[in-house]
């Protein structure tokens, strides 16, 4: 059984084989700061000696007043500057970047409020906690583009707001009010938070979710409450409800909660079988909102399996070298030193056997960097020739809402005056994984495919990415087409070993850092194509306007057409979204779904459509795909209006 003593409180404090002791007096302290080499300063000194001589006040507290004004100034450059940069980057999201990731919520979403119109959707399948939150936007309109900077703008607030839990996060981490503040912008700031600002994906509630579980652990550890094991259990269920993949986080917690019992048997007990009823709850949810959207049902539980069943060993730690390495190279070294400070954590706590705070963001972040690394066990993807290809080996989406966590842990370290060792053991750890990156991973990746959000932590670098494709094996050199592997690597190094001075310096360092976040997202921040089937969307305007009719005719997708790659999946996805409010039905013939209507989204070579009579309606086709109309009124009348096509 747990002592009274340990359930009621326990401090949360990093390992102090990662700090540099010091004291401070109550003001430093309620100030939140000290001199800005770190050290005690001249209040402290100032404060030994006024208990003596009773001189001293004024200076005392006009100092830690000062340094309290500037952390203040600090904190509100920060959320000013991650609301900046999500508005700059969201100036280009007008329309989906991807008809999966984007238009599968938004489409859920529709389905929520109410319409039954909303047709199947191809792919693998999306759980629905995103989608929720988007589906009151459906409720005032059904033009597309309006639903879609809605979704935009709420997920950009979201976003922001993340710096709430994160500074409170902050608080229990040792930091004053205006330090976590300032902290958690920072981390907010990183491209791997600023970059999903101009796509509607799940991205920002699933940082938002982690960022209170993450504070419901600190909470609960400190004092363990019915409400604050209340806060941890709903923050997980609530992230495992917007991604299948922060099932990592529910079986951490879940591990975690078993070795909480030495805090509180109850307590523990009563929230391990609640994040187990909740994994159930959410999965028959998920399940059974995808068999009403998916055409083919969800097939990620299968993908994964093969991943696990399949992998090579050697593989899978090519692509936990390349995926890691991102990490740390698109925070500017933080992930690396924060990393570090962690593992040290979970030693100290291993010792006692109280596994505490180190050993959940320990067991965290190695079950999604490895849920991420077997998920892109994909043999297309690492060695074919799939569009994932770039991706695959360094995709960073999967860890960036645990790598904004470990960020923060990094930045507390660094407030406190982090050893020296500590940073070095980092950097070389850096260099060697860098090193091992340089030769084994870099030589065989395909760095000509396209970037985006799922590559986030490295598009800063685009800009040595080449234009085409070069013969591979190519190991990197300063100066070939491969370079951008090393140049990424000596900045990211050098980036660390500058921590060696700027741990004297906190609020320096905090301000460096908000610079170096800001440039990178900026020079990461991509001219996404939003590749709208427009001329198909023409061609339907062409057909509305000589039907006379006041609105949208319905038009039917067919699936029975012979298409190329995955032009069938997006121009269904596009259709069902992009055409709202336009019923949009599927046919396919051949299986016994039979055309409905007189307009047809069919394959441009007509392979299906010509031998019904039908003909093509002016405008072009969009992916592969082009409107026909079947023989009828309509066709008799877009005839004589000259909008059929030869």
């Amino acid at each position: 059984m747990s002592s009274p003593a340990a359930a009621r409180s326990a401090e949360i404090t990093l390992p102090p084989t990662a700090l540099r002791r010091s004291r401070e007096t109550g003001a430093e302290r309620a100030a939140g700061t000290k001199a800005e080499d770190g050290t005690e300063g001249r209040a402290g000194a100032e404060a030994r000696t006024t208990a003596a001589t009773g001189t001293g006040a004024d200076v005392r507290s006009g100092s830690a007043a000062g340094a309290s004004r500037l952390w203040w100034a600090l904190a509100g450059a920060a959320v000013v500057l991650c609301i900046v940069l999500h508005v700059v980057v969201a100036q280009s999201a007008v329309a989906p970047r991807t008809p999966w990731d984007e238009i599968h919520p938004l489409q859920i979403a529709r389905m929520l409020s109410g319409d039954h119109d909303v047709p199947k959707l191809s792919g693998s399948g999306y759980y629905p906690g995103w989608a929720i939150l988007m589906t009151p936007i459906w409720w005032f309109t059904h033009d597309p583009a309006t639903v879609y900077r809605a979704a935009i703008i709420l997920g950009n607030v979201i976003g922001v707001a993340t710096i709430l839990p994160l500074a409170l996060a902050g608080r229990h981490l040792g930091m004053s009010t205006p330090q976590a503040i300032a902290v958690a912008g920072l981390a907010m700031c990183m491209p791997g938070r600023i970059e999903p600002a101009d796509y509607a994906m799940s991205e920002p509630l699933l940082m938002f979710c982690y960022a209170w579980a993450a504070l419901g652990m600190l909470v609960l550890w400190k004092r363990p409450t019915w409400w604050r094991l209340a806060l941890f259990v709903g923050a997980i269920a609530a992230a495992y409800l917007t991604h299948t993949r922060a099932l990592a986080l529910v079986l951490t917690a879940v591990v975690w909660l078993l070795f909480f019992t030495r805090r509180s048997v109850a307590k523990a007990l009563v929230g391990v079988l609640a994040l187990v009823a909740s994994w159930w709850i959410v999965d028959r949810i998920a399940s059974a909102i995808n068999h009403r959207m998916l055409l083919t049902g969800s097939s990620k539980t299968d993908l994964a399996m093969q991943a696990i069943l399949h992998a090579q060993p050697e593989a899978l730690a090519k692509l936990l070298a390349g995926q890691s390495w991102a990490q740390v190279v698109g925070t500017a070294g933080l992930f690396a030193l924060g990393f570090v400070v962690i593992v040290v954590w979970t030693l100290r706590e291993l010792r006692t056997v109280r596994l505490g705070p180190g050993a959940f963001l320990f067991g965290l972040t190695l079950s999604t960097v490895g849920m991420s690394v077997v998920w892109w066990y994909q043999p297309e993807a690492l060695w074919g020739k799939s569009f994932h290809g770039l991706e695959a080996w360094l995709y960073s989406r999967y860890i960036d809402q645990v790598a904004a966590l470990v960020v923060m842990v990094a930045a507390a370290a660094l407030l406190r005056r982090v050893s020296a060792p500590m940073i070095g053991i980092a950097l070389v750890v850096f260099v060697l994984g860098a090193a091992a990156v340089v030769l084994k991973v870099a030589p065989h990746v395909p760095m000509w495919y396209g970037l985006g959000t799922n590559t986030a932590a490295v598009n800063s670098w685009q800009g040595m990415f080449p234009e085409y494709p070069f013969h591979r094996p190519l190991t990197p050199t300063l100066d070939n087409a491969n370079r951008f592997w090393i140049w990424a690597s000596l900045a990211t190094a050098i980036a660390l070993a500058a921590l060696f001075v700027l741990r004297r310096f906190p609020r320096t360092a905090v301000a460096l850092l908000l610079v170096g976040a800001a440039a990178m997202s900026l020079n990461a921040n991509q001219d996404q194509q939003r590749r709208v089937p427009a001329k198909v969307g023409a061609s339907l305007e062409r057909a509305d306007a000589a039907s006379g009719d006041t609105g949208p005719l319905p038009v039917d997708v067919d699936l029975s057409c012979a298409s190329s790659g995955l032009n069938r999946a997006e121009i269904l996805n596009w259709s069902g979204f992009w055409f709202s409010p336009r019923t949009v039905s599927i046919a396919d013939p051949p299986k016994g779904l039979p055309f409905t209507t007189e307009l047809v989204i069919s394959c441009k070579n007509g392979s299906t459509m010509k031998d019904l009579g039908a003909r093509p309606v002016t405008g072009g086709s969009s992916y592969g795909y082009r409107l026909w109309v079947l023989p009828g009124s309509l066709q008799d009348q877009l005839a004589r209006e000259g909008a059929l096509a030869t």
